[in-house]
Parts: structure tokens; sequence; C-alpha cells
């Protein structure tokens, strides 16, 4: 649809297309000007050359006349349709006046026109408007049909001036309405390919800003194929996606909401088990005696991930208390949160030396592993099956590109004989709410575990997975 007057003349004022006009316009004018400049040249050209061959038939009238005499009247008629003053024909060795009167004249410039340069000529032309319309310049060029070697007139530049003049003046008037036309017509093609499509890119863009929750603010792609289409596709997906991030958010804001007061209340709770659970230390049964160290570690590290559970909505965790962690009893002690000690069914296989050490914040390492055994445990449901842990600190273990290999480092190894995961499961595997591998999980233990793994400066990835089971690493920089 093509725009009114008054919208064109407004966007040439602040829009694209206005400017794309205009450039147009500027540029098609400035390619006129570019054929301007050897066209006056040529037409200065023309039109001397026409003054010669005019002149020329009249020389060749007077010496066809007997006595080659002819009249003051026939003389002036002559070099009146000539539109010269004078003729000078030259044949052989003689050079003779045809026309004109016989009285001395005064040339202020004279122009060869037998093999003169292009450059001259486009010089000569424009120098031509600053010639004094009074005194008269000499013209030479090449006799035709061997009329003589040359034949030159002589005469005011008045009539030439003027020629020149009408003629620059219809070629501006032609390249106006050519640059206008052209412009035009760019215009329209470059307001439906681009500014139009630009244009509700641009509203699509603010109305997402403004209202990003809103349906009716994304982009529907059109069907170009081009670049412009391409940009369409790619700004409706990730109008999307973020759009499905900024819900999952808002979703996360309000669970932890509601967790900070189930977060309260379990916290007095856990407080009058952890009292309960000091008179039980001192009981007099052997069992409970024995049993009432786990409790109390039990319970203790429920309070504190209770005071921290807030800490993952503010996509931040504590920073990791660093010290000397017996890794064969942590290991253990998570075999014995998740009931695999004396199961029957799941082995917790502690391959861990008894004696080995590593240098971690206790709590946080035990929560990743307590986040990937939990993970194993469901992998494998109701089959029997087994949960190694293994660690290694060879120099043969592979180390990731985020330590450095001068550094020592530390391999844990958690495999299991489970299913495997599948690929959808791997494509968002450490994202929360979209790494699950099981139905109804949210995904947020391999997500936080990951977290805590790269606060102690090390990494947590899958090393493996199929149907003989998955295995993820753990590496952590040997301190």
């Amino acid at each position: 649809m093509i725009a009114y007057p008054h919208k064109i003349f407004k966007s040439m004022r602040t829009g694209l297309s206005g400017r794309l006009l205009l450039l147009t316009i500027l540029f098609v004018m400035l390619a006129e000007i570019l054929i301007y400049v050897p066209s006056i040249a040529l037409f200065r050209k023309d039109w001397l050359e026409d003054r010669l061959a005019s002149a020329q038939i009249a020389a060749l009238a007077l010496e066809a006349s007997s006595g080659r005499v002819v009249s003051e009247r026939l003389s002036r008629e002559l070099l009146a349709n000539a539109q010269v003053e004078a003729v000078v024909l030259k044949r052989g060795d003689t050079r003779k006046l045809i026309l004109g009167e016989d009285v001395p004249l005064e040339i202020v410039a004279s122009y060869d026109l037998r093999d003169a340069p292009v450059i001259d000529l486009i010089v000569d032309a424009f120098l031509t408007f600053r010639l004094d319309n009074h005194r008269l310049i000499q013209i030479t060029g090449i006799a035709k049909q061997g009329a003589g070697e040359y034949v030159q007139v002589m005469l005011y530049p008045d009539d030439l001036k003027q020629a020149m003049i009408d003629y620059s003046r219809n070629i501006f008037v032609a390249s106006l309405v050519i640059s206008l036309f052209t412009a035009l017509l760019v215009y329209i093609t470059l307001h439906a390919l681009l500014v139009r499509p630009i244009k509700r890119i641009t509203h699509s863009v603010v109305a997402f800003r403004k209202a990003p929750e809103v349906a009716a603010s994304r982009l529907e792609p059109s069907l170009r194929y081009d670049e412009i289409g391409q940009v369409e596709q790619e700004l409706a997906d990730m109008q999307r996606d973020l759009r499905s991030a900024l819900t999952q958010k808002t979703r996360l804001a309000n669970l932890g909401t509601a967790v900070s007061k189930i977060n309260h209340d379990l916290r007095n709770i856990l407080a009058s088990a952890q009292l309960l659970s000091d008179r039980l230390a001192n009981t007099e049964d052997p069992n409970v005696a024995a049993l009432a160290p786990r409790v109390m570690r039990a319970l203790d590290r429920a309070i504190a991930l209770c005071s921290a559970t807030l800490t993952y909505g503010r996509s931040e965790e504590l920073e990791p208390q660093l010290e000397h962690v017996n890794l064969h009893q942590l290991v253990n002690d998570v075999g014995v949160s998740l009931g695999l000690i004396d199961q029957s069914t799941i082995t917790w296989h502690n391959q861990v030396p008894i004696h080995a050490e590593i240098m971690v914040d206790a709590d946080q390492f035990y929560r990743v592993l307590l986040n990937l055994g939990r993970n194993a445990v469901q992998a494998l449901g109701n089959d029997v099956g087994t949960i190694t842990v293994t660690v290694d600190k060879s120099e043969d273990a592979t180390i990731p590109a985020t330590i450095p290999a001068t550094i020592p480092t530390t391999i844990i190894d958690i495999s299991d004989t489970g299913p495997g995961l599948s690929t959808k499961a791997q494509e968002h595997l450490f994202e929360p709410f979209r790494g699950s591998s099981t139905s109804g999980g949210t995904g947020l233990g391999l997500a936080i575990s990951k977290e805590l793994v790269e606060a102690h400066g090390g990494t947590l990835a899958l090393l493996k997975t199929g149907s003989a089971g998955s295995v993820f690493r753990i590496t952590l920089p040997t301190h």
C-alpha cells in the first residue's frame, strides 16, 4: 500500500524510509551529474561542428558562384545562416578568408576540435561560460568531403553559451524527474521489504519489554526465508524462551516464599528433635546410644540445610569452609542417610580407602554426594543393583580444561548399574526444573550439586551413560 504524501514527508524527517528516499534522490542526482559532465562537453563539440559544417557549405557556395563575388546582403545572409562572423578554408598551401568583412578580427580564444582529448573538451566546455560575449573565438575543424585540409570559423560565444544553458536546464529537469521517480520506486520497494518488517519487529520488541508475560506481545514470524525472516524467527524463539524462563522464575519465587514459611516451622521442629537426640545420647541402651551420634549429625545437617534453603533462590551459596574430611566416612554417612546400609536390593559399595581425606566443606560436599546417590537410587528403582563410589588421585586421571594441568586433582566417580539417562534428560541435565531424569522430579539436585562443586573449584560432569549404567565424575583440585 502506497503511503500518502504527507506521511512520506513526515517519515522523511523522522523515519528510516524518509532517509532512504532522500539518499536515493541524492545518489541518482549524483549519478546524473557524473553523466552531465561528459555530455555537456559532447553537446558543445557537436554544436561547434554544426557551425563548422554550415560555414563550410556557405564557403563552397561562394566558390561555386561566378567570379566568386557575392553581394554584401548575400554574404550577411550566409554568415547569419551559419551563425558565424567569418570563415577560413585552407586548401593546400593556401589559407583564404572566404567570408567576413575586411577588418581585423580580435580572437580571444582558439579551439581545435581535431583529435581533441576528452579532458580538454570537458575543461573547455565549462570555461565557455566565462567567455566575453562581445569578443570572438576561433574554432578549427576538419573539412568535410575533401573540401580542404581544415575549416575555421570565428563567432561570438553568446549563442553557444545560451545553447549550453538550455541543454543544462533540460538535463537538470529530466534528471530531477528521473530521480524523483526512481527514488519513489526505491522508497516503495524498501518500505515494503525492509522498513515495514523492521517497524513490526521494533513494535514487538517494545511491547515485549513492557509486558513480556503477555502472549500477544510475541512476534509472529512471516513466511519470508531471507535475513529478515530469519531475524523474525530467532526473535520469536527468543521471546518464547524468555517467557518460559520468566514463568519458571515466577513459580520459583512463589515456591521460595512458601518454602521460607515452611522453613521457619521446620527449623523449630528440628530444634525440638535435636534436644531429644541430646537426651538419647545419654541413654543406657547401647543400641540407642550407638545410633544417637548418627541421628545428631543428621539433625545438624538438616538444620544447616534449612538455614541455607533460600540461598539457592538468591542465586548464591555460602562460601565453602574447607577442612580435612575423611572421604570414606562421608560416603558411609551418605549410604546410611539413603538407607542403603545392609539393604538387600541395592548395594552401596564404598571403594574409597579408609584413610582417604579431601579438603572440602563437609556439609556442602555431603549434599553433593547425597544428591548424586539419591539420583542413582531413583534410576535403579525397585531393581537389584549396585551404587559404587571410587576415588582416584593418579596422574592418569582425565583433567578438565577448567583446572590447570599443573594442579594435582582428585577424581571421585559415582556409578550405578541402572538403565542410563535418556537423550532428553541429557540435553538439560544440570538445569533446574529441566534436567530431571525421573517423572515429577525438579532437577534441582544436580543443579545444586554442580554449583557446590564449582564453588570448590572443581567440575561435575556425566562421564558416561547407557544400558550398563551411568557414571558421574567429580574432579577437585587437591589442596
